[in-house]
């Protein structure tokens, strides 16, 4: 058998690249080089002859992480094989079943919710004002999630001791689902949860529609399985009806979107359901120094390994008077980093609440530092609708399409700077504000990663990262919520806020269950950094976390 797939592993992820035949169950820990051997592993199974590109589907919870996915796959030479989230390998399903389960086109998906559940509100005699539309947002995505319909809201929120938005009692909330899923009706709407439920319906009523989905895709792994939802594994089994070709791969104690609906227990329970599964782990950490993984052991009780070594003394606590000196302080810190020459993508600040972020987001702006906030626009225009970069991508496909031998023999960054340099435009007589200047960085960084990669490749990554909405980094100190920077990582990473109230939040305090989730939380944070973690709190009343901590570096 040609081990070529195999030859750059360490022991632990060799082994989980070998088992190419399911069901495979991988515990992998933080920064243990999952994505690596997960591709590794779909790439020597089609190697060996176990599948093919166009029978393999690669799941994952981010549209960000299945470009990952994408882009790894095509450096190994496997472009064909599908790479996405539930919602979009659903939606494409979705879409071309259409017109054959339902008939005439299909309806649009809803971008956002907001303006769906202002409208719910108005059709129910209330006022948006004085009530967190995001949060009815996120119980109408559990409810959906757990399959739960409008009618049956009231009774299992109360059973299962959900935390009501605010101003609202669960009474309301499930008239205001129900409203929500009535206008959406009436103006041919879906959301992306309507994707999942829909396919599911059609999937299990239609047998010839899914015999053709079972016999297109034949080969699964399942990447964050820790996150799936009850749907979202009702719409898996459906896929692979009495097939084993399943590897999952997931860390439990990295499991932290139960407000969403998401649960653990498939995975723990994975060799109940699999009782001949094989089970690998995953416990060197290549992310981390040795003090950053200490760390993170002691939050959780784990035994990961740091590959690295220490280096420099760089885990840091340290306590302030109040917020606004922690803040001042963690700016000074952020623009030494930026002064010494680090990039400022580099560098993460993560925040529990999404109110601090924004809070914090203001001062930095002030103090005239770039700030990306991630999952936000910042009020500017999407990346993929701005008129400049639709122009230009216009272009590049049609350069892509009649194969310009002009263009033979150059680079894939100096095709597309060619391409566009007809319109009279380049990049040396260009503004910092020309959005297709981020175009060009984002061209780069694909070559660099795919060297071979065409113009075909690059419009087809286009077309991709546009249907998920993914968009190219944007230059700038990065702010996320935590919840946020799940599987993203950065070299310096500063935790702020770390108090009772916060982390954990104070509505965990009653609850076993959300207590050991807020722990989970601050464990995924810590491990988000490479080089340096900064951990923070103003005043009294320090987060019960920090005494599960090693001795560190206090100030």
């Amino acid at each position: 058998m040609n081990e070529k797939f195999l030859a750059e592993l360490d022991e632990e992820q060799r082994a989980a690249a070998s088992a190419i035949r399911g069901p495979v169950v991988i515990i992998a820990g933080a920064g243990t080089g999952k994505t690596r051997t997960i591709t590794h592993r779909i790439a020597h199974a089609i190697d060996s002859g176990v599948t093919e590109p166009s029978r393999t589907l690669a799941l994952t919870f981010t549209a960000r992480a299945a470009a990952e996915l994408r882009l790894r796959l095509a450096t190994l030479g496997f472009p064909g094989v599908q790479a996405h989230t539930f919602h979009s390998s659903a939606w494409r399903q979705l879409q071309f079943f259409w017109n054959e389960a339902i008939g005439g086109k299909p309806f649009k998906i809803l971008g956002q919710k907001s303006d769906a559940l202002a409208g719910a509100l108005l059709a129910t005699g209330r006022s948006k004002n004085g009530v967190n539309i995001r949060d009815i947002a996120t119980e109408i995505e559990w409810a959906k999630g757990q399959e739960i319909a409008p009618e049956d809201y009231l009774r299992v929120a109360q059973e299962r001791f959900r935390v009501a938005p605010q101003s609202l009692s669960f009474a309301e909330v499930a008239e205001v689902y129900r409203a929500y899923d009535a206008l959406k009706q009436e103006s041919e709407q879906l959301d992306f949860e309507d994707i999942l439920l829909l396919l599911v319906g059609i999937l299990e009523e239609q047998n010839s529609i899914i015999d053709r989905v079972r016999s297109q895709y034949r080969y699964f792994t399942v990447d964050e399985y820790q996150d799936v939802s009850p749907l979202q594994q009702r719409l898996l089994n459906l896929w692979l009806g009495n097939r084993k070709e399943i590897c999952v791969v997931g860390d439990p104690d990295q499991s932290i979107f139960s407000f969403a609906g998401s649960s653990n227990e498939y995975l723990l329970d994975f060799t109940k359901r699999y009782p001949e599964a094989e089970v690998l782990r995953l416990n060197r950490n290549y992310r981390s120094t040795s003090q950053i993984v200490n760390v993170a052991n002691k939050i959780m009780d784990r035994e990961l390994i740091s590959v690295r070594g220490s280096g420099d003394v760089n885990v840091r606590l340290t306590a302030h008077g109040n917020e606004g000196v922690e803040s001042e302080k963690l700016t000074e810190r952020i623009i030494a980093l930026i002064k010494s020459g680090v990039d400022s993508r580099e560098i993460a600040v993560l925040f529990r609440r999404n109110d601090q972020l924004h809070e914090y987001a203001a001062q930095l702006i002030e103090a005239g530092i770039p700030v990306n906030i991630v999952g936000y626009n910042q009020g500017q225009r999407p990346f993929f609708y701005d008129g400049k970069i639709k122009e230009a991508i216009r272009l590049i496909r049609g350069a892509a399409i009649a194969r310009d031998t002009a263009l033979d023999g150059i680079d894939l960054t100096g095709q597309v700077i060619g391409v566009l340099s007809a319109t009279g435009w380049h990049p040396t007589r260009s503004s910092g504000a020309d959005p297709r200047l981020r175009l060009i960085e984002f061209v780069a960084e694909f070559q660099e990663r795919i060297p071979q990669a065409t113009l075909r490749d690059l419009i087809n990554e286009f077309d991709e990262r546009e249907r998920s909405n993914v968009e190219p980094e944007v230059i700038g100190v990065v702010l996320s919520s935590i919840h946020a920077a799940k599987g993203l990582e950065w070299n310096h990473v500063f935790i702020p806020r770390l108090k009772e109230g916060v982390l954990p939040i104070s509505y965990a305090m009653n609850s076993d269950e959300l207590m050991a989730e807020e722990r989970r939380l601050f464990y995924v944070a810590v491990t988000r950094a490479r080089d340096s973690l900064s951990l923070s709190y103003a005043g009294g009343d320090s987060s019960r976390f920090l005494s599960l901590l090693p001795t560190l570096n206090s100030e």
